[in-house]
């Protein structure tokens, strides 16, 4: 019999060759949805917030009145998202992925050119949509079309695009500014990101089925209207779920500094702080992989909340700063948890063949939820009600969620998930849940 550092070692060689063999096997579409998801970083709140004192600066716009400015733009590009996402369903993937980012292209050009408020508003309506929104949703939604053995794992490797953007964009734009001024490093970074994305699309292919025979089996799925996924209360359990962690992590990037300054924190601590949120969302989908190919989405739709229950109560109750990079470092374990099990669970749920409409709505959602955060810790901030309150609050918020969630487990499913041995969580053999 095996010792057990001899068989977590054997565990650990047999998941890497499971790694090696996927990635080999299907590169082009993995890469893809790789650089998809990290070029999204156009989109992301972090990397607009990098910008944000140079356009009041310039514009002579207050933080108030530019908080307003974006949450609207971004519930405006959710709306427009639920309209065009679904195309993804009829049109060929690298048609429909060469439109996303050659928009997502123009509208940092546009950023770039900002020198009045309506360029800035135009700029930051088709970042958000296209960026934040379209390009995430077609690497995931592409991602997960594609492939049914191993979607875990690939969903995994896509979607690490973002904490990869999150933690490298910071380290390229801060001296690219003070190199070049705000506006031509925007110009620099859409040429850049052009040359690399564009042979990657050229040579997009998918792996197993041909475009034509998905296009096809696409099109014999039947549509099923918005009104009709409404009347659902699953709908809804997964519309909370998906809605949650980015509503508090949106409001917490956006005033991280002015948390920091009311705590007494400084800057580089912040900084410091917010690199664990990439770190830890990293190995979060990293994990997510192996645990969801092994235990299903639908199993760990609940269970990926838990680090951010505990990040919240944590950070509610000490102010030590020594637990803000705990604090992210647990919120980073859930959001790159969820990154995959929520749309495995969405593929599970509602099938392949129309994921691209369902999660269009899907990922509606969770724009609108990035763009009713700020404004609602800001209501609270302004009326002198602590961070530490807030994220109380926010912990309450989250386990209501994870029990609502629980709802859409098949039964039985608690029983077998805590009979399962601590060993069955390695690299070996599928679980039989």
């Amino acid at each position: 019999m095996l010792s057990l550092p001899a068989e977590i070692n054997k565990k650990g060689i047999t998941g890497m060759l499971e790694w090696y063999r996927l990635f080999i096997g299907n590169k082009r579409l993995l890469v893809f949805g790789f650089l998809f998801s990290f070029f999204s970083s156009f989109g992301q709140t972090f990397f607009i917030s990098i910008f944000l004192p140079f356009w009041v600066d310039s514009l002579h716009i207050t933080k108030t009145a530019f908080g307003s400015l974006y949450a609207i733009i971004t519930i405006f590009a959710a709306v427009l998202l639920s309209l065009t996402g679904k195309f993804i369903d009829s049109i060929p993937l690298r048609k429909y992925a060469s439109f996303v980012f050659g928009g997502l292209i123009v509208s940092v050009i546009f950023l770039s050119l900002a020198k009045n408020i309506l360029i800035l508003t135009l700029g930051l309506f088709l970042v958000r949509w296209l960026g934040q929104g379209m390009m995430t949703h077609t690497a995931s939604t592409g991602i997960a079309k594609y492939f049914d053995k191993d979607r875990g794992k690939a969903l995994s490797f896509s979607v690490m695009g973002q904490p990869a953007g999150t933690f490298i964009f910071p380290f390229i734009v801060l001296p690219l500014i003070s190199l070049t001024g705000w506006s031509n490093s925007l110009l620099i970074m859409a040429i850049i990101s052009l040359m690399i994305m564009a042979p990657v699309l050229f040579a997009l292919k998918s792996p197993g089925i041909s475009e034509k025979d998905r296009l096809s089996k696409s099109a014999d799925v039947e549509r099923t209207s918005l009104f009709t996924y409404l009347k659902s209360i699953r709908f809804w359990i997964i519309a909370l779920n998906i809605f949650t962690i980015p509503f508090i992590c949106t409001a917490v990037f956006l005033y991280q500094y002015s948390i920091g300054e009311a705590k007494g924190w400084s800057v580089a601590w912040v900084a410091f702080s917010f690199s664990f949120f990439a770190i830890f969302s990293a190995a979060g989908l990293l994990l997510s992989g192996n645990l969801t190919d092994r235990f299903t989405g639908l199993r760990l739709f609940p269970l990926y909340l838990i680090p951010a229950i505990l990040a919240s109560f944590l950070i509610a109750v000490s102010n030590n700063q020594y637990v803000f990079p705990v604090f992210y470092a647990l919120l980073g374990l859930s959001s790159g948890l969820g990154s995959t099990i929520k749309t495995a669970t969405q593929t599970e749920i509602y099938g392949s063949g129309k994921l691209g409409q369902v999660r269009s709505y899907f990922s509606t959602i969770l724009v609108i939820g990035t763009a009713l955060g700020p404004p609602v810790f800001a209501f609270f901030f302004d009326r002198n009600v602590s961070f530490n309150t807030f994220m109380a609050f926010s912990g309450v918020f989250i386990i209501i969620t994870a029990i609502a969630s629980s709802f859409l487990w098949p039964s039985g499913s608690l029983k077998k998930l805590a009979a399962i041995p601590v060993s069955a969580l390695g690299m070996g053999k599928k679980s039989k849940i």
